[in-house]
Order: C-alpha cells, then sequence, then structure tokens
C-alpha cells in the first residue's frame, strides 16, 4: 500500500512538474521587438497645428509653413503635411499664399511638393492687383538661405 501511495505521489509531482514546464513555455512573454525607424517608413512624431517660419539673416520673416498635421519620418527625414498653407514673403511684394490638400517637405525643408487643389493666392497691392490661379500640384522651392524655428 505504502508502495502504491508513494508511485502516486511521485506520478502527481511529475504531472505537476510537467504542467509547471508547459506553462513557462506557452505563457511566457517574448522580449518585446525592437524597432529601428530608420530602417521603415513610419513615421516617429506627429505635430498637430504644425507652423514653422523661415527667417533671413538679419530676422525679417521670408516664409510659414502651417498644417493641420505633420508627420515626420526618421528614415529619410521627410514629412508629410495634411492642409498645408504657406505663405511666402518677398520684399517689394505682396505675400503669396498657397493651399493644397496634402504635401510633402524634403529632408532638408527647402522644397515642398503640394498636391490635391493646389490654390495660389497673390494679395493686391501697389504693383498690381493680385489674383489666385489653381493647380493639380504645385513644388516650392523656398529660399535655402533662411533659418526656420518651430512655433
Amino acid at each position: 500500500m505504502k508502495q502504491i501511495e508513494s508511485l502516486l505521489y511521485i506520478g502527481i509531482l511529475g504531472m505537476v512538474g510537467l504542467f509547471g514546464i508547459y506553462l513557462q513555455t506557452t505563457l511566457m512573454e517574448e522580449e518585446p521587438e525592437y524597432q529601428d525607424f530608420k530602417e521603415r517608413h513610419d513615421p516617429d512624431y506627429y505635430i498637430e497645428n504644425f507652423v514653422a517660419t523661415g527667417l533671413d539673416k538679419n530676422g525679417e520673416r521670408r516664409f510659414v509653413i502651417k498644417a493641420d498635421r505633420m508627420a515626420h519620418f526618421p528614415d529619410d527625414d521627410t514629412a508629410l503635411l495634411d492642409n498645408p498653407h504657406v505663405v511666402e514673403y518677398e520684399v517689394g511684394f505682396a505675400p503669396r499664399h498657397t493651399y493644397a490638400d496634402s504635401g510633402w517637405m524634403n529632408s532638408s525643408g527647402d522644397e515642398i511638393l503640394l498636391t490635391g487643389n493646389v490654390k495660389v493666392v497673390v494679395e493686391a497691392d501697389s504693383r498690381g492687383p493680385g489674383g489666385t490661379m489653381k493647380a493639380k500640384k504645385m513644388r516650392i522651392i523656398l529660399d535655402k538661405t533662411t533659418r526656420e524655428s518651430l512655433l
């Protein structure tokens, strides 16, 4: 009788041990996978109500870039803009406002490709009556001698 009890205890302990091993191998959480954003084209951050201002060396405003949202991509350092509005300032001329549904900005921030319902509005001034132009796509090359500040 004692021999049967001993075998029963050993059998139960063996089953508990095997069950423990089973739980360890099946229920253990896997180590989180390291994500290197430089190898994927995923945004690393978003900015709502994005505003960037370009100033010349005298501190004069040269352009303002606004967007409902900006998504930055670290792999190529580019950005996507939702509903961008670009205002360009040139001495002696009225500001030029450009609107679009979406935009892409290159890594140096001096080139913007606008797409979808692009509309350019030039305000009237002493040089002329102003006007409006519409297009499907437009590329804006900004002055590279400016410095940008995010506001």
